[in-house]
């Protein structure tokens, strides 16, 4: 369990009531990783929703199959980001690969218990997935911006 107060600090959460912040408090946790830890595996299951506290992280898509493009950069995560969105968007599988790039300070939030509190709450449910939705559109214009780039 965290502190409501930590996750007050950031605007993921920022729409959330104290009742809603504890219930999150309660099924997170404080974690630290040294640099190059892979915090999440693309194609595994998606297990956790995590919040970057310090250090920076990469996302990396290898795509796989044949002529694919093998650990590809395709964006980073600064402090006070997500991460492991797709542990609370069907079918609950990672997209991409998360590793940091220094040593890291996370709050990890446990999937399954984050959906069933979104399940239970329908406010909370829509508050983190209005939230998620403006993370992954952010996600996709630097993805747009990169691909641009690339066929320049």
């Amino acid at each position: 369990m965290i502190s409501i107060e930590l996750l007050r600090r950031y605007p993921f959460f920022s729409m959330l009531t104290d009742d809603q912040l504890k219930e999150i408090a309660m099924i997170a946790e404080e974690k630290n990783y040294p640099k190059q830890t892979l915090l999440v595996k693309e194609n595994n299951q998606a297990t956790k929703l995590i919040l970057l506290l310090e250090g920076d992280v990469d996302l990396i898509y290898s795509g796989g199959g044949e002529g694919a493009i093998s650990n590809a950069l395709v964006g980073s995560i600064a402090p006070g980001e997500m991460l492991g969105v797709s542990s609370i968007i069907e079918p609950y599988i990672y997209i991409s690969s998360a590793r940091a790039t220094i040593p890291v300070k996370v709050v990890e939030i446990d999937g399954v218990g984050v959906r069933a509190l979104m399940q239970a709450d329908k406010m909370l449910g829509y508050a983190l997935m209005s939230n998620v939705a403006t993370a992954v559109l952010e996600r996709l214009k630097y993805t747009q911006v990169e691909l641009a780039a690339a066929r320049a």
